[in-house]
């Protein structure tokens, strides 16, 4: 078995995952190679089937277990990939978290999540808060929750970035990266290996724009707009995980702002994006 951790879990792994760094003895969560059913179970508060057309079946249990069934001849990186991404968020959802699309940073020991769907340019935006010097403290999922005090905390999934070519240059100096995975580098930019939850201060959801400008989303539209942007497949959930669901989002909602954030797409506004959010939440170097 490898060893790693992630999510403030131990993870042992019969799978080779390299971008996560490495965990202890005793295990949290086990990933193992399995006979998965065809069967689409609907996904209820402790177990969940999922199928991906080019990594293969997944069974997550109780919020311990992934029985893997490759795909035949399946890339290894998009392997990697799906199970340190989606394959995590579904875990996470059954250890009680909310799981978004999602990337973070953290700011004098607050979060500030950046969501939205794949390719809105969620990890490229937490590089250039990282090339200004503050801490990238999750990169595609964002396990959230309310705890008691009505606040919403972050749990921290690891200081790696997936990105593209093109938004390499977003880093200035920084090593390169020394894992490519599916079709993008993976770079570490660990610090310090995080255990502890993370008070979370704003949710910002990109979207695209001419120039810099935010909106507040009432509670009931940020519900929704949570509920789009997760990792839960809406219609293959049970009545009750559904409802679940529904009340976290709701009680996120409540708990923290969301905000839609209109910007340019371009890496050249990004420095005037970071110094924006930097002024706008009182969060500056």
């Amino acid at each position: 078995m490898f060893r790693y951790s992630g999510f403030a879990l131990c993870i042992h792994s019969e799978i080779e995952l390299p971008g996560l760094p490495p965990g202890g003895p005793e295990a949290d969560v086990i990933i193992r190679l399995g006979v998965v059913s065809q069967v689409p179970l609907q996904a209820t508060a402790d177990e969940e089937l999922a199928i991906h057309d080019l990594a293969g079946r997944f069974h997550i249990r109780r919020g311990r277990e992934i029985v893997v069934d490759p795909a035949p001849g399946v890339d290894p990186g998009v392997l990697q990939v799906v199970l340190a991404g989606r394959m995590m968020a579904f875990l996470m959802r059954q250890r009680g978290w909310l799981t978004l699309h999602a990337s973070g940073v953290r700011i004098h020991g607050q979060a500030i999540l950046f969501l939205g769907i794949s390719g809105i340019g969620k990890s490229t935006t937490a590089a250039a808060f990282h090339a200004r010097g503050h801490e990238v403290i999750t990169d595609d999922v964002g396990a959230v929750r309310v705890e008691r005090g009505n606040e919403c905390v972050l749990c921290p999934a690891g200081a790696k970035l997936r990105l593209l070519d093109d938004s390499r240059s977003v880093f200035d100096g920084i090593e390169p990266p020394g894992i490519v995975q599916w079709d993008k580098n993976v770079f570490d930019l660990s610090r310090v290996e995080l255990e502890e939850a993370i008070p979370v201060r704003l949710i910002y959801a990109l979207t695209d724009g001419e120039e810099l400008e935010t909106e507040l989303v009432p509670p009931v539209a940020a519900t929704a707009l949570l509920s789009s942007n997760s990792f839960v497949r809406h219609m293959r959930m049970s009545r009750e995980a559904l409802a679940a669901h529904v009340r976290d989002c709701a009680g996120v909602a409540s708990a923290v702002p969301v905000y839609r954030l209109k910007r340019p797409r371009s890496l050249a506004a990004l420095p005037a994006l970071v110094r924006w959010i930097e002024a706008e939440t009182g969060l500056g170097m």
